[in-house]
């Protein structure tokens, strides 16, 4: 195929960009006029200057594409004003569906989020695509920027545009530059994770995922969405798994979720009003993802989409705290496994990106 990365330099773009190059697919890439491509630019794609405010620039990229691939979507970085974040998802992927219009793309894959599937059913223990997010947890931030697009999604389908959406639950892998779900890792690894919150998540591998968008290019339904998830466990139990990975100590915290949710919204406040370029103490985000956490069933991808089994659990986690080792967000240990392959390892990158700030 013919396919654009929207976001190509981002952890979902990099790692689809990898996966349709390595399968013999045309691929071209977007990047913003001042975004980072230190890694996305040695991955054998195109890479493109997009605005995803700029329509004609858009429509421009697309033009010759079989499948455009979203994985742009808005990701807020403060919870403190909703309806602003929300106006400017809203308007930045109806843009990507405009332009996919005018340029004639067969299909368009948007990179949702589970965060939009609600409860199971009562007699049911995992959620599934058909349900859907309960009006609260449309109240944080990141749920109601997501299921904005995706609203934004079905409504270009019943216009004809070929949509299929894939809803991924918590990405762990390599690329992920900005360390978003990451921080978890990165926290952990240089001691300085606050505290947790526990409740049900589920976690998938970034190459697992990258595959599920190719197999959703090939053979998902217009209009249908698709959970795309590995390993059902409790958030104590996955940051248990990290650490091991790691080899430190789980010596984290617990904090109950409204008494994070406090903490969280007024360390983005002190983050918002110090304006230095540094990141809060933690999200809200990663506050409300644990507090509406699902456990999740993948059997409508793996029936429809022939989604394969999961990369093991710790495979995916050893693999992710290398690459953070190995591109120093993560402090090395004397004489452990990261240290050495970070300071032997004579494909490094010099001007490596920079730590994520304490």
């Amino acid at each position: 195929m013919k396919a654009l990365v929207v976001g190509g330099t981002g952890f979902v773009g990099m790692n689809v960009v990898r996966a349709l190059v390595a399968a013999g697919h045309e691929v071209s890439a977007t990047r913003r006029p001042h975004g980072n491509t230190l890694f996305a630019r040695r991955l054998g794609a195109q890479l493109v200057h997009v605005d995803l405010d700029d329509k004609d620039s858009l429509t421009d990229a697309m033009r010759g594409r079989d499948v455009v691939f979203m994985c742009a979507g808005h990701y807020p970085r403060y919870s403190l004003d909703i309806d602003a974040e929300v106006r400017v998802a809203r308007a930045r992927v109806r843009n990507t569906l405009d332009a996919a219009r005018r340029a004639g793309v067969e299909r368009y894959v948007l990179t949702s989020s589970v965060a939009t599937v609600g409860p199971p059913a009562r007699g049911r223990r995992y959620s599934g695509e058909q349900d859907r997010a309960e009006p609260r947890s449309l109240r944080s931030v990141y749920h109601a920027v997501k299921a904005a697009i995706e609203d934004e999604a079905a409504r270009a389908c019943r216009a004809g545009l070929d949509v299929v959406v894939l809803l991924p639950t918590a990405i762990f892998g390599e690329l992920d530059v900005k360390a978003g779900t990451g921080y978890l890792i990165v926290a952990l690894g240089n001691g300085a994770m606050p505290f947790y919150v526990e409740g049900r998540t589920n976690v998938i591998d970034a190459d697992d995922l990258a595959r599920a968008h190719i197999l959703a290019a090939e053979r998902g339904r217009p209009g249908e969405r698709y959970i795309v998830g590995g390993h059902n466990l409790m958030t104590s139990e996955l940051i248990e798994h990290i650490a091991d990975a790691l080899g430190v100590a789980q010596s984290v915290q617990r904090l109950p979720a409204r008494l994070a949710g406090l903490v969280a919204t007024l360390s983005e406040m002190r983050a918002q009003a110090l304006d230095d370029g540094r990141r809060p103490l933690i999200a809200r985000e990663l506050v409300d993802v644990v507090r509406f956490g699902r456990w999740v069933s993948t059997e409508k991808a793996e029936r429809e989409l022939g989604l394969p089994k999961p990369t093991p659990l710790d495979s995916t986690l050893d693999k992710a705290c290398h690459w953070y080792a190995r591109h120093r967000y993560v402090r090395p240990r004397q004489g452990d496994r990261h240290d050495r392959v970070h300071t032997t390892d004579p494909d490094r990158c010099r001007n490596h990106h920079p730590a994520y700030p304490s």
